[in-house]
């Protein structure tokens, strides 16, 4: 089977953290003896790339052909399309249909935003399928869309994101060994990621713990986060908004203990796991929370409860999908 990948976002040099969860997608369906290559267009560089890129997809009716074409994120889905002969499959990432905040007034998206969003949603009616993170993302997408839309989280590389010996993990990183570690993994000025519930929670919570250290895990190699993770005593994930959060199930991979907002899936991922606490957007509950999760130790039920989204059965997922396209095509 000859697949195409389009996407907007891939990792480079300069970038390894952007798109990474699509290239472990692409190695794991190459893995399962999947034919494919990719097309990259770095729209976040310049606009005119989506331009080049909609040149190269026309091209390829008159060259390759392709079983089918798997696009990721909205813009890539309208251009993946002017390939007319195979089979589209779009894979929606989170922001394409849920918007994206208002720096300004974080509860809400910006209208811009809000408006791709629609016009990405109703580009669902181009594909043969369609892949969302999350139940609340395929809400999005037009009703006439729902029966061939596919629920399928980013798959997990269980082998990167394991537990191991944290005093070990500290001494790399150069932590203390006595500290009560709350890490954060992302951007903290983006508004999304909501990092002032953090820190608000954190300030609360170092009353009744003053051991208790924020640590920020931002602009570091991707390969060094399970580092992070197993010399940490408990993931802060504060997001207003997401679809499916890598760095949740990374963090449950590695048995780390998790407090959560009830963005995206997490509910669904987190409900019933000892160690992992989902709770409002509070300052105060989030604090109570975060002693909680520093307390418990290793959390082993994450682990677990993540097993079914190891990278080989996701994969298996979505080339069942590819086939199932391909051969109603």
């Amino acid at each position: 089977m000859r697949v195409l990948f389009v996407t907007n976002m891939w990792p480079e040099r300069n970038r390894r953290w952007y798109g990474n969860y699509i290239h472990s997608q692409a190695q794991s369906l190459i893995a399962r003896g999947l034919d494919l290559d990719v097309l990259v267009m770095r729209g976040y560089a310049r606009r005119w790339e989506y331009v080049r890129g909609a040149g190269r997809v026309l091209l390829r009716n008159f060259t390759s052909q392709y079983d089918v074409i798997h696009a990721h994120y909205g813009y890539s889905g309208i251009v993946a399309r002017l390939d007319i002969r195979a089979p589209l499959v779009i894979s929606y990432c989170g922001d394409d249909l849920l918007g994206t905040p208002d720096p300004a007034r974080p509860d809400r998206m910006t209208f811009g935003s809000r408006a791709l969003a629609g016009a990405f949603a109703q580009a669902g009616r181009l594909a043969r399928a369609t892949i969302t993170k999350s139940e609340e993302m395929g809400r999005r997408l037009p009703r006439t869309v729902h029966a061939r839309n596919h629920v399928i989280p980013n798959g997990v590389d269980l082998e990167s994101f394991a537990p191991s010996d944290q005093l070990a993990a500290r001494r790399r990183l150069g932590w203390p060994p006595e500290e009560k570690v709350a890490l954060f993994v992302g951007n903290p000025r983006d508004p999304r990621k909501n990092y002032s519930l953090a820190e608000a929670a954190y300030t609360l919570a170092l009353a009744s713990c003053p051991r208790l250290v924020l640590r920020i895990a931002h602009g570091v190699d991707p390969g060094a986060i399970p580092l992070y993770m197993n010399a940490a005593d408990t993931l802060v994930f504060s997001s207003r908004s997401e679809g499916s959060p890598n760095v949740v199930k990374e963090a449950m991979g590695c048995e780390l203990p998790i407090v959560a907002t009830p963005v995206g899936d997490v509910p669904e991922r987190l409900r019933g796991v000892a160690g992992c606490w989902v709770v409002r957007a509070d300052p105060e509950e989030f604090a109570v929370a975060i002693l909680n999760a520093v307390r418990h130790g290793p959390a082993p039920a994450g682990r677990a409860a993540v097993a079914e989204l190891s990278m080989d059965r996701v994969a298996q997922r979505v080339e069942e999908i590819y086939r199932s396209v391909a051969r109603d095509g």
